[in-house]
């Protein structure tokens, strides 16, 4: 049987054999109720129905890792490519060099865009890689400041050229990209920031004869799209890809020797501290996209850090070295795998209603359980206001959830709170924002 995360559930008799693909994937976490972790889900089964479980990845999660040498972990590698195919060479490109020396922005850097010319020429394929979708990631009036922002929620509005629209990539609101600044009237407005569409426009300016083809959320709405431009890359019909998320694994397509990473800097800056594990995770992903076939390949990485230690030990290919930096850190931090959080999430539509609550609750639960958890908080979360509520958010440390949670629901369950304001336990989460 193959499926989803859910399929853990199946009702299998005489069970003897769990694999759980591309196990890191934070897909496998279900953020709605009933919350689980399928991976973990799928550890635990397997132990009850005394089976196997694999759980297979090329950049397996931290925790996998610490497990093995913790628990009955045992680890198996491959060392070596099928086939013996080399590993892609790989080129990291410092932006504020380009930057510098092209005196403006600069979306692809000089050697990218030799190196797809000569894939061109070459009749051979190449990736891009950007996990923005849309023209630009906001706009900006360089006369008053203005910025265009969601009224429903605490982020930018993006900038979609084709249709001329600026969406809000949160709750989906849509308005008219203006074409004059709506605070002072200036026509001097400014699109920052770039997506994938901006790139698909770059590329058909640059490299005009190339089959260019835009693989993200916009794009891919009809059914079957995917399927079908996939099927038009593998036999040769389209010289260049371009895409997000959606194109960062699980391709294999031995025709492509060129990937190019434009932002690996995306992953580095969001507020979780599990950044730097996903940076290095997606960078080893995009980079094995390259040189599947026959012959060698090539990965340019474009960033504005690039003695950053994900990226550098995701150019040497060291997931030895970065585990032990990144554990080391997490240890100091007493951060995951060697605690677990239970985050706690207030949210309403009035912010100094769900504060007054959350402080109040904060209250309760460091007296009534400490020193069984740490807490941390109460504070806006990153995302501070989403579809028009306001979100605040706490974070409980403890090395043992199963003793700590009942007393947690218990007490949840006596705290008094306003109807208007909902919050949600959520154990191991892999979503912070």
């Amino acid at each position: 049987m193959v499926g989803a995360r859910s399929a853990v559930f199946a009702p299998i008799q005489n069970l003897k054999l769990i694999i759980v693909d591309e196990e890191h994937e934070p897909a496998y976490k279900q953020a709605e109720i009933p919350r689980y972790h399928g991976r973990d889900t799928a550890v635990y089964r397997a132990m009850l129905c005394k089976a196997t479980c694999i759980l297979g990845s090329a950049t397996p999660s931290l925790e996998s890792l610490y497990n093995v040498q913790v628990k009955d972990y045992k680890l198996n590698k491959l060392a070596k490519r099928i086939d013996d195919r080399q590993l892609p060479r790989i080129h990291l490109v410092d932006m504020k060099r380009e930057l510098f020396n092209a005196n403006s922005s600069v979306l692809m850097s000089q050697m990218l865009l030799q190196k797809l010319w000569d894939r061109f020429e070459k009749k051979e394929q190449s990736i891009l890689f950007l996990n923005r979708r849309g023209y630009s990631s906001s706009m900006l009036c360089p006369d008053c400041g203005f910025s265009a922002v969601c009224e429903h929620c605490s982020v930018t509005l993006t900038y979609h050229r084709v249709q001329e629209r600026l969406r809000c990539h949160i709750c989906n609101h849509d308005q008219p990209a203006p074409s004059i600044c709506p605070k002072c009237k200036s026509q001097k407005i400014r699109w920052k920031g770039f997506g994938t569409q901006r790139v698909e426009e770059l590329l058909a300016k640059v490299i005009p004869k190339a089959k260019v083809v835009r693989i993200d959320a916009d794009t891919m709405s009809q059914k079957n799209r995917f399927r079908e431009v996939l099927a038009d890359f593998r036999t040769g019909k389209i010289d260049i890809l371009v895409g997000t998320q959606m194109i960062a694994k699980g391709l294999d397509f031995p025709n492509v020797t060129l990937v190019g990473l434009l932002d690996a800097d995306l992953s580095l800056h969001m507020p979780d501290f599990r950044a730097n594990e996903r940076a290095f995770q997606l960078i080893v992903q995009v980079s094995g996209r390259a040189g599947r076939g026959d012959r060698a390949g090539e990965v340019v990485i474009q960033t504005f850090n690039p003695q950053s230690s994900p990226i550098q030990f995701a150019r040497r290919n060291d997931f030895d070295g970065f585990l032990d930096e990144e554990l080391a850190q997490r240890k100091e931090c007493h951060y995951p795998p060697f605690r677990h959080i239970i985050r706690h999430i207030f949210r309403g539509h009035n912010p100094e209603k769900v504060s007054f609550f959350i402080e109040k609750w904060a209250e309760v639960v460091q007296k009534e359980l400490h020193p069984h958890v740490e807490l941390r908080g109460p504070a806006p979360a990153p995302l501070e206001k989403a579809k028009d509520y306001y979100r605040f958010h706490l974070w409980f440390f403890t090395h043992n959830v199963s003793k700590v949670l009942p007393s947690l629901l218990a007490l949840r369950q006596k705290f008094s709170m306003d109807s208007d304001i909902l919050d949600v336990i959520d154990v191991d989460p892999f979503d912070l924002m």
